[in-house]
């Protein structure tokens, strides 16, 4: 047997090939798993953003029941209060209401009760959200002086 006479042998580059197949099915991956990658992400935010709405609604129903407590206060104060706390977080559809409905006639050691509520759909980064008819609230109870 002549080794001249053998022709060599074409090994073919299989490396390029795979890495071809391989690039669209990283692109299939990618196109199957981003809408779930951006659920997961903008439902994170709207879980945050509704713990910062309850947050907010808890400090503005706070700070009316500690202006309603004083014994000069009267129900513009208070609503005055808790109507800055809101602005200053920036809710809409801001509601207050105290129970008695005229803390300036509660007698002394009676108990004063402070509600702040907000609807979540109009305080949403997301319009379209599932809470659209939710309304978050927040009651602070105190004692009038």
């Amino acid at each position: 047997m002549n080794i001249a006479k053998l022709k060599p042998i074409k090994r073919r580059n299989h490396k390029r090939k795979a890495g071809r197949n391989r690039k669209g099915a990283a692109v299939v991956e990618f196109a199957v798993c981003l809408p779930l990658i951006v659920l997961i992400m903008l439902g994170s935010i709207e879980a945050a953003n509704m713990l910062f709405l309850r947050q907010a609604l808890v400090q503005a129903s706070y700070e009316g029941a500690k202006a309603a407590v004083k014994p000069e206060s009267d129900n513009a104060t208070v609503t005055l209060v808790a109507n800055q706390v809101a602005e200053g977080r920036r809710l809409a559809g801001f509601n207050i209401e105290t129970v008695p409905a005229d803390v300036s006639s509660a007698a002394q050691g009676e108990l004063i009760r402070v509600r702040a509520s907000a609807p979540v759909n109009s305080n949403s980064f997301i319009s379209g959200t599932v809470f659209r008819i939710v309304n978050l609230d927040a009651e602070a109870v105190m004692v009038k002086e």
